[in-house]
């Protein structure tokens, strides 16, 4: 297999691709991707959380629509693209070898993407437990009223109290 290839797959698949994707459906899945999402995250540090979540948002942040909000510059985007380089080849290749293994046999492609997506799951994991993220991910709500939503309510089938 072309391994400039796999990895391009793999940077599509670690984050810039919806989860339907990544390859088997959510009802196909077996103890594999569980077994490697457990190894990910009890082998990754805070650190490589924060790395994975940075290259993220450096990538995204090269996105047309989104490009407005944020500016990384070129030399921050090789940083974190080596960085990230690096962790990757640690996970694949030391911490959680017995997990990708099996998937690779299967499917090189499919398997860097389970790396990625359990990378990702962790990183956002991090990133969503601090207090300051939970208020902003809130923060909406504020510009909503139980008037934006009558005509659902409306539509609902109406059934007695209980």
């Amino acid at each position: 297999m072309n391994y400039k290839v796999a990895w391009a797959a793999f940077a599509m698949l670690a984050g810039l691709s919806a989860p339907a994707a990544w390859g088997a459906p959510a009802a196909q899945a077996t103890a594999e991707p569980t077994s490697l999402s457990q190894c990910v995250t009890l082998r990754t540090t805070g650190a490589d959380r924060l790395l994975t979540a940075r290259w993220l948002f450096a990538v995204m942040a090269k996105s047309p629509q989104i490009a407005d909000l944020a500016a990384v510059t070129p030399e921050r985007t090789d940083q974190l693209n080596k960085s990230f380089a690096r962790l990757l080849v640690r996970i694949v290749n030391h911490d959680c070898i017995d997990q990708v293994r099996p998937l690779a046999i299967k499917d090189t492609k499919d398997a860097f993407g389970q790396v990625g997506r359990a990378l990702g799951e962790t990183a956002m994991g991090e990133l969503l437990g601090a207090k300051e993220v939970d208020k902003g991910v809130t923060a909406y709500i504020a510009f909503l009223s139980e008037e934006d939503f009558r005509p659902l309510m409306e539509s609902l089938p109406k059934t007695p109290a209980k």
